[in-house]
């Protein structure tokens, strides 16, 4: 999942444009690159079927909710220290899980930034944390020949999927986006749940 998200992040980079923010993302890698190696130790003690569950109705009740909203609360305070603590907490989730994005993703959509500067952050986050993690997943013996099999299957549709989401993005509007975002991690959530179950 991880080798396959990297791939997918990398294709779509040229489609950001500009500079990709990077003092937006830097709080988040900052607190991201403490949260990985605890959650990275955390990997083998947790139960991996119960920990997709909760993860996924967590997200499954906060998107619903979402999306029932007309207009998302706005968070001006916290700064730079919030979004460190973010960048800990999706570290921390990514170690654990290889899936860093839903607290990032959930905290940029609040934080009242167009989808330009929202996506160039989360996705610089998502590169720089996840080589991190795959540094560590490597480390540890995670990465085996089986791995790269599925990598290679996985790989194709990943890449393709990511190169035409980066064309559609432009079309949206910045509410579009955020429903579109809150839709998609709806849809990861009711995932989590039924593969878990």
């Amino acid at each position: 999942m991880v080798i396959t998200s990297l791939m997918g992040q990398i294709t779509s980079l040229s489609s950001i444009g500009a500079p990709a923010r990077l003092a937006h993302a830097t709080p988040f890698l900052i607190g991201g690159a403490f949260g990985v190696p605890a959650g990275a130790l955390l990997l083998p003690l947790l139960d991996a079927t119960s920990f997709r569950i909760g993860i996924g109705m967590v997200l499954i009740v906060y998107c619903s909710a979402m999306l029932g909203v007309r207009e998302l609360p706005v968070f001006r305070r916290g700064g730079k220290r919030a979004d460190g603590g973010i960048g800990l907490l999706a570290g921390i989730l990514g170690g654990a899980t290889g899936i860093p994005g839903p607290p990032i993703i959930l905290w940029c959509a609040l934080r009242g930034w167009d989808k330009e500067t929202q996506r160039a952050t989360f996705q610089s986050f998502f590169i720089g944390i996840q080589i991190l993690i795959l540094g560590f997943y490597i480390a540890a013996g995670l990465v085996n020949a089986r791995s790269l099999q599925l990598v290679l299957v996985a790989a194709p549709p990943i890449i393709i999927s990511a190169w035409l989401g980066s064309r559609i993005f432009r079309r949206f509007t910045n509410h579009d986006f955020q429903k579109l975002i809150f839709g998609l991690l709806l849809i990861s959530g009711i995932a989590l749940v039924s593969s878990g179950l």
